[in-house]
């Protein structure tokens, strides 16, 4: 399966069934495939891998009226957590939030939360997860040694710092690039945005012509060589859906960018 699909929303897995999104509507009305498991609203790839070998027997069993639409639910209760006491307007104006503390002790929001991340700021300490009014006047002295060691740019994702590298060494850089050298240790990230890692602009600079130029050979040399899920199952004849549960019965296995290679696929044919 492709390493960027982790479940389905009713568009993309009517399209990996290979079968229309009403059909997958009506097959759904009638039973014939099951709801949602994931909030409701999306296929696990779990569920939906089993799907596939079904789906001749599936459309067989279709009517060609069309079923009513199904009647409006709501999503499940979202459990009983416990909520985390509200603070008071007293409590606000005597303790402080991540804008707050930031705004005291002169720093940007990214970098205080980079700073936690570093063990250079302590976690918040009373109940509704802020920092005490005695514990912030225990920070400002600290400021100038995360200064130091944050700086004063958050960092480029890995887009930004293929367009920084792309400008800055006349090379065609993608963002896979970016990811490949720092999956190999060469680039290490500062932060991240979002779950998304960042990088630093000193860092980028540093990195040598020959591990850039290294990358980019790697990447286009593995794109020649492999095909993506859509790819494969086109070169087969096959719904999408029909392809990667059949590569993993197989063994076969993604590797970078979420491809197959090329010689394995072929060797599907024969089934």
């Amino acid at each position: 399966m492709s390493q960027n699909r982790a479940d389905f929303g009713p568009v993309q897995l009517a399209r990996w069934l290979g079968i229309e999104e009403p059909q997958l509507r009506r097959a759904q009305n009638r039973g014939l495939i099951p709801p949602p498991d994931i909030d409701d609203k999306r296929w696990s790839y779990a569920l939906a891998k089993t799907l596939p070998d079904r789906i001749e027997a599936i459309l067989a069993a279709l009517e060609l009226k069309q079923d009513p639409a199904p009647p409006v639910t709501t999503p499940s209760d979202a459990g009983n957590r416990p909520a985390v006491p509200r603070p008071s307007a007293a409590q606000r104006r005597e303790t402080f939030g991540p804008v707050q503390l930031s705004r005291y002790l002169g720093l940007k929001t990214w970098q205080l939360q980079r700073a936690r991340e570093r063990g250079l700021v302590p976690e918040p300490d009373t109940e509704q997860k802020r920092w005490s009014k005695e514990l912030a006047q225990t920070l400002p002295d600290r400021v100038e040694e995360i200064l130091t060691i944050v700086g004063d740019h958050p960092g480029l994702g890995s887009e930004k710092a293929a367009e920084h590298l792309a400008q800055r060494t006349g090379l065609e850089v993608e963002r896979a690039d970016v990811q490949l050298l720092a999956e190999r240790g060469v680039l290490r990230p500062v932060g991240d945005f979002r779950g998304w890692p960042l990088y630093a602009l000193e860092d980028l600079d540093a990195l040598t012509p020959a591990d850039i130029t290294a990358a980019i050979s790697d990447r286009r040399a593995w794109i020649e060589a492999s095909l993506s899920s859509e790819e494969a199952a086109q070169l087969l004849g096959w719904p999408v859906g029909k392809f990667e549960v059949t590569a993993e019965r197989h063994g076969l296995t993604p590797g970078r960018f979420g491809r197959y290679a090329r010689a394995d696929v072929e060797g599907l044919s024969a089934l």
